[in-house]
C-alpha cells in the first residue's frame, strides 16, 4: 500500500511538472507573437454545485443547495491582434456543494489548482467575450456532516480525497470588462466535463458547475 501511494504520488508530480513545462514553453511562444501582453492578479467569488446523472440523480439534484467559494490567482493576457487575445490563468480555487435532507446537512469542500486558458474577442477597447477550456488538479476533498435529531446536533467530518479523481476538466464561457487603469472584471459560467468521483460503479456520474465573478488588476 505504501509503495502504491509513493508510486502514484511520484507519477502525479511528474505529470504536473511536464504540464507546467509545456505551459511555460507555450506561453513563451505566445508572448513572442503577441502585439502586447499584460500580467496581473485576480480574486474570484464562485457559486458551485455538483450535477448528478444516473438512476438516483434526482435524489441528489433535488436536495443540493450549492456552495459559495473563493479563488485567488495570477492571470496573463496576450493580444494576438486588435480583437483577439489569449488569457491563461493559474488559480487556487475552492469548489463544493451542500446537501440537505431530513435533518441531515452534508457540506463537501474541495480545492483545486486550476489552469483556465481563455480566448477573448474584444467587441471594443474594453468589453470582451470569453471562452476556453480548464484543467484542475485536486488538492483536497473533505465532507462535514451535521445530523439534527430532536433538537440535538452531532457533527462528523471525513477526508474524501481518495474517492475523487485527481484531475477535473471543463469549459468556461463568459464576458469581461477592462478599464484603462488596469482594473478588470469578469463573469463566467463553468461546466464540468469529467466525473469527479472514482468509485461510482457505473451508475452515473457527478460533475461540477459554477458561476464565477472576478475582479483583478493588470500590473503593466
Amino acid at each position: 500500500m505504501t509503495l502504491n501511494i509513493e508510486v502514484g504520488t511520484t507519477l502525479k508530480n511528474s505529470i504536473m511538472k511536464k504540464l507546467l513545462l509545456i505551459a511555460t514553453l507555450f506561453l513563451g511562444i505566445i508572448s513572442l507573437k503577441a502585439q502586447e501582453s499584460h500580467f496581473g492578479a485576480k480574486l474570484t467569488g464562485s457559486f458551485t454545485s455538483f450535477r448528478a446523472s444516473g438512476n438516483d440523480a434526482s435524489n441528489w439534484n433535488d436536495k443540493t443547495k450549492g456552495k459559495i467559494n473563493l479563488e485567488i490567482g495570477l492571470v496573463g493576457e496576450f493580444m494576438l491582434s486588435d480583437k483577439f487575445a489569449l488569457a491563461p490563468e493559474l488559480n487556487y480555487a475552492g469548489e463544493g456543494d451542500v446537501y440537505e435532507v431530513s435533518g441531515l446537512k452534508v457540506t463537501i469542500f474541495t480545492s483545486y489548482l486550476q489552469i483556465p486558458v481563455m480566448a477573448k474577442y474584444y467587441l471594443n477597447d474594453n468589453f470582451s467575450l470569453n471562452f476556453g477550456p480548464q484543467v484542475g488538479f485536486l488538492m483536497s476533498a473533505e465532507s462535514e456532516a451535521e445530523l439534527t435529531i430532536n433538537g440535538q446536533t452531532s457533527k462528523d467530518s471525513q477526508d474524501l480525497k481518495d474517492h475523487f479523481n485527481s484531475t477535473e476538466f471543463g469549459l468556461n464561457i463568459g464576458a469581461g470588462y477592462k478599464l484603462d487603469n488596469g482594473l478588470f472584471f469578469d463573469v463566467r459560467y463553468f461546466v464540468g466535463m469529467s466525473d469527479l468521483f472514482k468509485d461510482n460503479n457505473g451508475d452515473g456520474n457527478l460533475k461540477s458547475d459554477g458561476i464565477k465573478l472576478g475582479i483583478g488588476y493588470f500590473f503593466n
